[in-house]
């Protein structure tokens, strides 16, 4: 399998690199200066599961061309139409398209261009950023990928990606109901990125004061709930594992939507939080702590404008 990764940033560059690693056929299509460097310096990884410098095959859009099997692309959200105009040369008959991106929305862009038998689903569980010098940083011990298909040309495609994921230093899943996977790391995330944003703060320190696991718990429900209106049955165990993460005592963890924030970076508030309030409110649900969280994001980007 022949797979381009658009752009070799936290996400990409983590789970491109450790395909890479792998023995896999992989090219990452970047900027002329991310070239440059990844040219010169190699592609670097620093992670508690092992550092790596890498040789990489890397392309520029001047030169792309429609000879992928799979094209997989991690842009934030709101990058998202820019993406798809950066890899469409690339898609050709043969290739299928796997996006790793937070929310729902995508998928009916992507659908809408590329055709829905082409368009995998991917979830992607990992703390990743890039140093100052370049590098890859994993932030945590979590690097698990997740991907399936809707219809059964998709569900073929992601069964051969997993197996070669299963060769490299990550955890991967093959899903068979990719869309509540996505759900699932939808309703996890809003209610991780909001109530961090909201009291700019660690998990850790939200819940070492008086109400701050009584109110997690309350958003997670309200996350949930949208889901279960949009005829999501979400397994309690999986609610129970994501409780035992939001409410953990002396968690240092926080959403990359905070990090965007205090650097001053764009976030995807519209996206993770501002869609699954808007469909909260097409089912007519009551979201309260949802639209606290939304409502602080989007005078912060006010500010920023």
């Amino acid at each position: 399998m022949k797979m381009l990764f658009l752009g070799a940033g936290g996400v990409g560059g983590y789970f491109g690199g450790r395909l890479v690693e792998a023995g896999a056929d992989v090219t990452f299509l970047v900027r002329p200066a991310r070239a440059e460097r990844l040219q010169r310096d190699g592609l670097r990884i620093r992670s508690p599961f092992g550092d790596a410098r890498l040789a990489v095959k890397t392309v520029t859009a001047d030169a792309l061309a429609p000879e992928y099997d799979l094209v997989v692309l991690a842009p934030k959200a709101y990058d998202l139409d820019d993406a798809i105009a950066a890899v469409a040369p690339a898609v050709g008959e043969r290739a299928s398209v796997l996006p790793l991106l937070n929310g729902m929305a995508h998928m009916a862009g992507l659908d809408r261009r590329f055709g829905r038998e082409r368009v995998l689903g991917g979830v992607a569980h990992i703390g990743a950023m890039l140093d100052p010098d370049g590098a890859v940083r994993h932030l945590n011990e979590l690097h698990l990928l997740t991907a399936g298909g809707r219809d059964a040309p998709a569900a073929r495609v992601a069964a051969q990606f997993i197996a070669l994921c299963e060769r490299a230093r990550f955890d991967a899943v093959l899903s068979d109901d990719i869309e509540t996977s996505l759900w699932e790391k939808w309703v996890l995330l809003a209610t991780l990125a909001g109530i961090t944003t909201l009291a700019r703060g660690s998990i850790g320190e939200i819940v070492a004061t008086r109400d701050g696991e009584r109110l997690v718990r309350r958003l997670h429900a309200e996350c949930a709930a949208v889901a279960a209106a949009a005829g999501i049955t979400i397994a309690s165990r999986v609610h129970e594992r994501a409780l035992a993460m939001l409410t953990q005592r002396g968690s240092a963890a926080t959403a990359s939507m905070l990090r965007d924030l205090q650097s001053g970076q764009r976030t995807e508030h519209d996206h993770v939080l501002g869609d699954m309030l808007a469909r909260a409110g097409r089912s007519g649900q009551d979201a309260p702590l949802l639209a606290a969280a939304y409502c602080h994001l989007q005078v912060q980007a006010a500010r920023h404008a």
